[in-house]
């Protein structure tokens, strides 16, 4: 199938589906857009457009820096741990009677 054909028949099996508004609908939606156009926005309604975007933003970046101070610490708590274990007392493994001594 080529492609004119298959956009030809794309464009019949959508016609079908295409909304055709009624004076009703179109009276109303130009109702609504003329009645958003005309009311003018509080100062409120303007500052919490500016303000919820960058607030949003602020506070992913603060989540995103306790996660990472966690972490951070986090890491930093498992290689004391593992340097402390490792200073400490030797591990001695006993096999067939000979005993091994592993130490830092």
């Amino acid at each position: 199938m080529d492609d004119d054909r298959f956009l030809e028949r794309l464009r019949v099996e959508a016609r079908q589906l295409r909304y055709e508004a009624d004076d009703v609908m179109l009276t109303r939606l130009t109702a609504g857009v003329r009645a958003r156009i005309a009311a003018q926005p509080s100062v409120e309604s303007f500052l919490a457009r500016w303000f919820r975007p960058l607030v949003a933003s602020l506070v992913a970046l603060a989540f995103a820096a306790t996660v990472g101070v966690q972490w951070y610490e986090h890491a930093q708590q498992q290689s004391t741990t593992l340097e402390a274990a490792m200073s400490a007392d030797p591990i001695e493994i006993s096999v067939d009677g000979n005993t091994y001594t592993l130490s830092h």
